[in-house]
This record gives structure tokens, sequence and C-alpha cells, in this order.
């Protein structure tokens, strides 16, 4: 029998892995500007593309949460990895945009297996104290995939003028290689779903409680909308700005691409930041403060132009991403610990399956006048509703904190 690897050795895989499965989701958002014009396609049909890879990315989260709890987070992780090496090879081969829609929900598939994998692996292998820092790291690699998918995307654009499909090649290798290190080298503790004592049983139920769990399951939906409207169209809305050109020459969309990754490496900036100040005792109220964060920025983007466009997506993403590590850690508090794979699960689910709706909705508002103000300013009237959310858990999770302090 393998001896459980370091916790250290757990959060850098797992988090690679984080890094990696958000390279995938934001892949399509950072070529598809290309893709549209390869193929001869509007924005609207562009924002068929993020529906097709987001749906089956959130709704497969839920059963993917099922068989990590069946069968372990580790075999789901390499599952995850393989099965999305093997989606990106397939690309090479979509010669139309309906096979192009079926490879992106295959990728979505095997991408929604990591959330509930790699986030119970975290929360089972961390304590309340040490969990929100494991988790702003965490989020930190995610941030940076996040960035990564579009710088990526622009030096290979660059070398290769609308060469897409060369990207996704790279992303299936990254994939395989990742996959197999995890598969030779991660070695979770045992699984924590057999409690021993009467007080780890009373414990557990304690927990796990349905209502304030689905309240902040409500929250993740609205602001998994607002997280896939804005990124499906970042390198375009800021490619339009005519701005960023110089950084990419005359190359095909990678001038948005640049831009993007500048913008969303601040997520980073913004998970590290939450990891760090997250003190558990006040979680939703610092929770709520970050979704309210989000409402001027927004409003900001809705009518930014030229370089502000870049200042106003910059500080967007440091605000908005600060919300996963809190959140990820408040959320942990109220489901049984034995079932958090598949609380994660159905927790993904809602957040990224509703948030494929994003992309389309904002191409619906802003198509016809290219300004993009009318789908922020929606997704700031959600913001508004994501920030109240938060501090309706407030008490349960005063509760929570005080069984923890007695025991």
């Amino acid at each position: 029998m393998s001896r459980p690897s370091s916790l250290i050795l757990i959060i850098l895989l797992v988090s690679a892995a984080h890094a990696t499965v958000h390279l995938l989701e934001q892949s399509i958002a950072s070529v598809e500007l290309v893709i549209c014009a390869d193929f001869g396609l509007r924005m609207k049909e562009s924002g068929g593309f993020g529906f097709a890879l987001r749906l089956p990315y959130g709704i497969g989260a839920v059963f993917a949460g099922l068989l990590a709890d069946r069968f372990g987070e580790k075999r789901i992780l390499v599952l995850y990895l393989l099965g999305a090496a093997g989606a990106c090879f397939g690309f090479r081969t979509a010669g139309h945009p309906a096979a192009l829609s079926v490879l992106l929900v295959s990728l979505g598939a095997f991408a929604s297996m990591y959330h509930p994998a790699g986030l119970a692996l975290l929360a089972n292998s961390t304590t309340p104290a040490t969990r929100a820092r494991a988790l702003g790291l965490h989020g930190v690699f995610g941030s940076l995939g996040i960035a990564s998918a579009p710088f990526i995307a622009g030096l290979v654009l660059r070398l290769r003028d609308g060469a897409w499909k060369d990207y996704y090649t790279l992303l299936g290798s990254i994939s395989l290689v990742l996959g197999l290190v995890i598969l030779w080298r991660l070695h979770p503790p045992p699984a924590p779903a057999r409690l021993k004592t009467t007080a780890e049983h009373r414990a557990a139920r304690h927990s796990y409680q349905w209502v304030p769990y689905l309240l902040l399951v409500s929250s993740a939906a609205i602001s998994g909308l607002i997280y896939g409207g804005v990124l499906h169209f970042l390198p375009r809305y800021l490619e339009e700005s005519g701005t960023f050109r110089a950084l990419a020459g005359d190359t095909m969309a990678s001038a948005g691409n640049f831009a993007a990754a500048l913008a969303l490496a601040c997520g980073a900036a913004g998970q590290w930041s939450a990891g760090r100040i997250a003190v558990a005792r006040i979680l939703p109220i610092q929770l709520a403060g970050v979704y309210a964060s989000n409402i001027p920025l927004l409003i900001w983007m809705a009518y930014a132009d030229g370089v502000w466009r870049l200042a106003a997506a910059g500080l967007w993403a440091f605000f908005h991403f600060m919300n996963q590590p809190l959140y990820n850690a408040l959320v942990s508090e109220f489901m049984a610990v034995g079932r958090r794979s598949f609380g994660f699960g159905f927790s993904n689910m809602m957040g990224f399956g509703v948030g494929a709706i994003g992309p389309g909705l904002v191409a619906y508002y802003d198509e016809s006048v290219r300004g993009y103000t009318n789908g922020y300013l929606f997704m700031a009237v959600l913001a508004v509703a994501a920030a109240l959310i938060p501090l309706a858990v407030l008490s349960n999770h005063i509760a929570v904190r005080e069984a923890e302090s007695s025991r």
C-alpha cells in the first residue's frame, strides 16, 4: 500500500489540476474569435460554443461527485485529465461547427470531474484553521490557469496565424502529462468517511445542513452567470477596444488574448489575498463583500473604452475571484464529511451549469451594438442578489463555529 503523500505535495498536484481545468474551460473563449472567422460565424454562434462547453462542465460535476465518493478522488482526477487530453486531440479532426460543438461537450464533461474530486480532496486533507489558506493557494493556480488560456492562445496564434487546432493539441499534451504524474505520484490520505466515535457522528450531522448549503449554492449559481458571461467574450471585449494591437502586430485575435491574460492574472492576486485575509468567524460577511464589489466594476466595464477596459477588467478579476476560497471554505462547513465530493459536485453543477447561460445572455444583449453595455449592466444587477445571500447563513455559520470550538 502506498504511503500518503505530504500535504504540500497534495496541494501542489491538486492545484496544478485546478489550473489545467480552468485552462481547458477558458480555451474556447481564447480562440472563439478565430473560429468564428474560420467558419464564418456570428457572435450568437460563439455564445452557443460557450454553452456547449459550460453546460456539461456544470451538470457533470454532480455525477462526478457521486463517483468520487464511491471510487476515490484520485481515480476521478486521473480520468478527468486523460479524458480531457483525448477530447483535445480530437479537435484536429473538427472540420465543421457541429463537430466542434460535440468535442466541446465531451471536453466539458471530462473537465466537470475536477472540482468535486479536487475540492473534496483538499477539504478532507486540511483543518478548518488551514483550509481557507490552502484553498487560497489552490485558487491562485486556478486563476493562473484562466489567465494562461488566452496567453498561450496568443503565443500559438502569433507563431501560426489561425492555428487554433494546434492550440488544442498543446492543451491535450499538458493534460496527458499531468494525468500521468498524478497517477504515479499522488497518494491521498485515507478517506474520512468512516467516523469512529459517537461525537464525530454528531458533529457530522450538525454540519450537514441543507438550507444554508442551498442558499450558498444559489449565490454560486448567480456568480457563475457573471463569470461565464464576462469571461467568454473578454478577449473580444478587449480586442475591440483597438488599444492593444501593438502587443500582437498583425496576428489574428491575439491582441485581445494578451490583454485578457494580463487582466485575468489579477484574479490570481485576488485569490491569494482572499486566502490570506479570510477570517473563519466572519466568512459570510467577507463573501458578501466580495460579491458586492463586482457591482461598481461591472458598471465600469459596461461603459469603459480604450485602455480603461483593461483597467476595469483587471480590477473586476481581482475582486471577483476572491469569492472562490471564501465560498469553498464556507460551503464545506455545511456538508457531511464523507459526502463532500457530492456536495462540491452539486455546487459546481449549479455554478458552472447555470453559468453556461452567461455567454448567450451577453451575446443576446449586445450582438447588435457590440458595446457590452446592456449585458454587463445586467450582470451588475445579478451581483446585487449574490451579495445578499451569504448574509442569510450568518447565524448558521456562527452555530457551526461554536460547535467546533466546544469540542
